[in-house]
């Protein structure tokens, strides 16, 4: 007799509704947030909603959004690695995934969550952004929508990057207004081509918050503080790692301060904001010239989680390779990744990136300065980017 599958389920009811009620109001009050629920109503399950991963709190502010929906949330296995929130991640019934590579316990899961008519929420990017704009969206996921075939929506949280920006502590008080959209009904998907629904996701997703909210302000006690773990050359002096942020400003140690104000402007730069800022750094970024670093390396044991002095080593990386070779968990470690299966790092700014092998997850933390992290994050993205361009260039022939 065939022993029956343990349903995905959903999220606790009783949780869900506490979190509800607590902190719809707060964001109301607090972050003056406003939820445009018209595009979501009558929605049924089985249903998939897309949303730019734009803030640390997006998994909250979609929750609130649609409410009462219990949705069914795919998130990176690297939340379940702290203990205080995998007791109530295993309450919410969530969907790990192990970030770019192939997970077939991801697409089980997702496709036990539709045949159990859940409402399925995916942030197709991947990882969260740390300038407040839109990353590429990873492999596989016009196939994963195909495969499902059920209606598509997108849910943003215009405003909650610059409310909750990646490299800062402090939140800011501002607005946030969320928006949402039917993108793909299921009737229609089976006759599209992959790069037709590539394409229609790729645009609904592209999203910078700058302009998104331009004009709108958003006050805390420092607005720069954190701000030198995305923003490391100097637009003066080109040096890097010789700048500090805090008190609504960005020095380098060349003489150059530049003021951020309550509107994300610049003042005393070249630059007029953040996102100009770190798309010149990327630009001046030479791809012929690999980088190499000393790092502390964290990684899970043996109960899944996380260890962030597990070990050190030495990092490189150029166009063609990511090396790591030294100790870890008092083992003696050493592994090549061809970039082209290393489609990106995920971050958390000023500390550490992530890197995948072996099925084992591993945190860089460059040394002998971690805010080095971006530099590693924003080297490869360029590398993947030209890359891609390339092979555009010869399909266009």
């Amino acid at each position: 007799m065939k022993k029956r599958k343990k349903k995905l389920g959903r999220p606790n009811p009783i949780l869900l509704f506490l979190a509800y009620i607590i902190l719809t109001p707060y964001y109301k009050i607090k972050y003056h947030m406003s939820i445009d629920r018209r595009a979501l109503r009558g929605i049924k399950g089985p249903a998939l909603i897309l949303a730019p991963h734009i803030s640390r709190c997006d998994h909250l502010i979609i929750a609130m959004a649609l409410y009462p929906i219990r949705p069914t949330f795919v998130l990176s296995e690297h939340f379940m690695m702290n203990k205080k929130l995998r007791p109530i991640l295993k309450r919410m019934h969530v969907i790990t995934k192990k970030m770019f590579c192939s997970d077939a316990g991801t697409i089980m899961g997702i496709l036990r969550a539709k045949n159990e008519k859940n409402v399925i929420v995916l942030f197709p990017e991947g990882r969260l952004t740390w300038y407040g704009h839109s990353l590429k969206i990873t492999d596989g996921t016009s196939q994963l929508v195909k495969k499902l075939g059920c209606d598509v929506y997108t849910v943003t949280g215009n405003g909650a990057y610059l409310t909750f920006p990646k490299w800062s502590k402090l939140p800011r008080r501002g607005k946030i207004n969320v928006t949402a959209s039917k993108l793909l009904s299921g009737a229609d998907i089976s006759a599209m081509k992959d790069d037709e629904i590539e394409r229609a996701i790729s645009n609904a997703i592209l999203h910078d918050e700058e302009k998104a909210m331009e004009g709108t302000k958003y006050s805390c006690s420092d607005m720069t503080e954190g701000l030198d773990g995305i923003l490391y050359r100097c637009p003066e002096c080109r040096r890097e790692f010789t700048m500090t942020s805090g008190g609504g400003e960005i020095k380098c140690t060349c003489g150059m301060t530049a003021r951020l104000d309550e509107y994300y402007k610049f003042h005393g730069s070249r630059f007029s904001t953040v996102n100009e800022w770190y798309d010149w750094q990327q630009k001046e970024l030479d791809t012929a010239v690999p980088l190499k670093s000393r790092a502390r390396v964290g990684t899970p044991d043996e109960n899944g989680f996380m260890v962030p002095d597990a070990g050190e080593g030495e990092i490189y990386l150029d166009r063609h390779r990511f090396y790591f070779s030294g100790t870890v968990r008092g083992e003696k470690t050493e592994f090549i990744i061809p970039t082209e299966k290393l489609k990106a790092f995920p971050i958390t700014v000023a500390k550490e990136f992530d890197v995948r092998y072996g099925g084992r997850l591993y945190y860089m933390y460059p040394l002998p300065d971690t805010r080095a992290a971006v530099k590693w994050v924003s080297y490869l993205d360029k590398i993947n980017a030209e890359r891609s361009s390339v092979k555009t260039n010869r399909t266009d022939k």
